[in-house]
């Protein structure tokens, strides 16, 4: 008798080298601690489909089911009004081209997934998909990104990660590092997630767009490595304002801080795609002050480092 398997793949952050992490600058990442479930059953009886794929999330815990057959990933022309199914027949077919014959075993099966986390903040709902179906179909998690949503890859080291990680993407697959680093200091920040979904696509659209150097690569790999050596908040918050000014430099942005926190008392910092999801805040004031700035500004979600973070 066949069983129900059972996976799990951590959400990311990545705290420093937004953007500059796509042309290989070593970039700090770290997985939190809400992820996804997913499970693959035997789906008995007779039916019209062959996979029957159910998700839920806290926004939506009854849950969403779409059935899918074959057919609905043996081409890549698809006029498929629902993203969903869209991105899924993508994933797919791009696993089929890496491993022929692998998508049979998504044939009569039930996949259900619980995602921890919401889906709007940006916390890795299409990254934990990719390294499941990676895992299951077995085929490598960088290649099946490449051949569908692209991206630095980051966010699948993340995925499998038990802690923070130094992470450089590199010609053929990354260079992945795992760090034993907990300084005192992260216990004075906080992430700040700013109500709004940016698309990292047009995020990394608007980067490719402006005009990048090596010079610029290598100073976010150096300030990367200033916050690890961070002996302190200020020297951290230091490393962060640095980070941001670099950014908006090379984006024509205005750093969120400036824009939307002018008399934070500390420092904030954006996170990933800028615009949106969340922002990682610094400051030496008590955490209900903290709290209480952002919550007076309508930000209702402020979470510290050590409940966020792996």
């Amino acid at each position: 008798m066949q069983e129900t398997l059972n996976f799990y793949a951590h959400g990311k952050l990545l705290l420093t080298a937004e953007y500059f992490v796509l042309d290989g600058a070593a970039a700090l990442a770290v997985p939190t601690r809400a992820g996804q479930h997913f499970s693959v059953a035997p789906l008995w009886g007779d039916y019209s489909y062959d996979l029957e794929w159910t998700m839920s999330d806290p926004s939506t815990p009854e849950g969403r089911t779409l059935y899918l057959s074959r057919e609905d990933w043996a081409t890549t022309h698809h006029d498929d009004r629902d993203p969903v199914r869209a991105r899924l027949r993508q994933l797919f077919y791009a696993a089929e081209q890496l491993n022929p014959g692998c998508t049979h075993k998504l044939s009569s099966r039930k996949i259900s997934t619980r995602l921890e986390f919401d889906p709007a903040w940006g916390l890795g709902s299409s990254s934990t998909l990719v390294h499941f179906l990676a895992e299951f179909l077995m085929v490598n998690p960088y290649d099946l990104l490449d051949l569908s949503f692209g991206g630095s890859g980051y966010d699948l080291a993340c995925a499998a990660a038990a802690g923070p990680l130094l992470y450089r993407k590199c010609s053929a697959y990354p260079e992945v590092t795992p760090l034993e680093w907990a300084p005192a200091w992260l216990t004075q920040t906080y992430f700040v997630y700013r109500n709004q979904k940016q698309d990292s696509r047009e995020g990394i659209a608007a980067y490719r767009a402006a005009t990048g150097s090596p010079a610029l690569v290598e100073r976010a790999s150096q300030l990367t490595q200033d916050l690890l050596a961070a002996p302190h908040l200020r020297a951290a918050a230091r490393v962060a304002a640095a980070h941001e000014q670099l950014v908006a430099k090379a984006l024509g942005i205005t750093p969120v801080g400036e824009a939307l926190f002018p008399e934070f008392s500390g420092t904030v910092k954006s996170l990933g795609a800028w615009g949106g999801d969340f922002v990682w805040a610094l400051s030496d004031l008590p955490a209900e002050k903290v709290m209480g700035y952002f919550n007076g500004r309508g930000f209702g979600t402020v979470i510290p480092y050590e409940a966020m973070i792996l």
